[in-house]
């Protein structure tokens, strides 16, 4: 059997935590052929959400815990990939916006060690949904803003690097292990996500998009996204097509 190191950076999620992991280990990913690994990373959180990790982990030899002081959700990320003993990681932010039984179909077509699985809200929206132009892959609760840009970076990866993916902002994704240990990733913030998307790229990994399901959270709720991520992620694409 294979096994999937699931890394989750949290920060500030005790609202959220206990609930996410008990919605992960019913996930049979098993049935799949893969063992889980739960990793949460603490990204120096102010609540109680190492406590409530720690917790976890001493009841489940499943689950470790891995504290760093505050650096990013990038950071906290390639902290979870150090430690990760899994054939493949698959990275789950620690809020509730994406449902982790999309592991199933997202898993389903991880053919070969050579592919990366994004799960796309966009195509998740227009197959669950049946949406159509003008919002295609547009949640209703999504900002027009965070939608628009999702857009935007879609063509812009696809002048840069050829490929077009419909969903470059996607926190769900599934990497081969031993292709993103071998990644020297220097980016800290949520930048991560665009600068392994353009190394794999350039890698000649094969990114597979499958439909998942999207619940968007506010800024009010504590989503932590901001405007000028976006501008970071242009920058990002451009920088990684053109330097190391």
């Amino acid at each position: 059997m294979k096994s999937l190191s699931i890394v989750i950076p949290a920060y500030n999620e005790e609202v959220f935590l206990l609930k996410l992991i008990d919605l992960i280990r019913q996930v049979d990913t098993e049935g799949l052929g893969y063992k889980k690994e739960i990793i949460i990373v603490d990204d120096g959180s102010t609540d109680n959400t190492l406590e409530l990790a720690e917790n976890l982990a001493e009841a489940s030899s499943e689950i470790k815990v891995i504290h760093q002081a505050n650096q990013g959700k990038g950071r906290a990320v390639q902290r979870g990939i150090m430690d990760a003993t899994g054939d493949f990681i698959l990275v789950q932010d620690a809020d509730l916006e994406y449902d982790p039984e999309d592991y199933l179909p997202m898993l389903s077509q991880l053919k070969s060690s050579h592919s990366s699985i994004y799960g796309s809200r966009i195509k998740g929206q227009i197959q669950f949904f049946k949406r159509r132009f003008p919002f295609p892959g547009r949640h209703p609760d999504q900002g027009f803003g965070s939608w628009i840009a999702g857009v935007f970076l879609t063509i812009w990866a696809f002048l840069l690097y050829g490929r077009w993916i419909t969903d470059t902002l996607t926190a769900y994704k599934i990497y081969p292990t031993d292709v993103i240990k071998d990644m020297n990733i220097i980016t800290n913030g949520f930048e991560t996500d665009h600068e392994i998307t353009a190394k794999l790229i350039k890698k000649g990994i094969r990114i597979i998009e499958v439909p998942i399901h999207y619940n968007p959270r506010t800024i009010d709720q504590g989503k932590k996204i901001r405007m000028k991520d976006g501008f970071v992620a242009v920058w990002v694409f451009f920088r990684f097509k053109f330097w190391k």
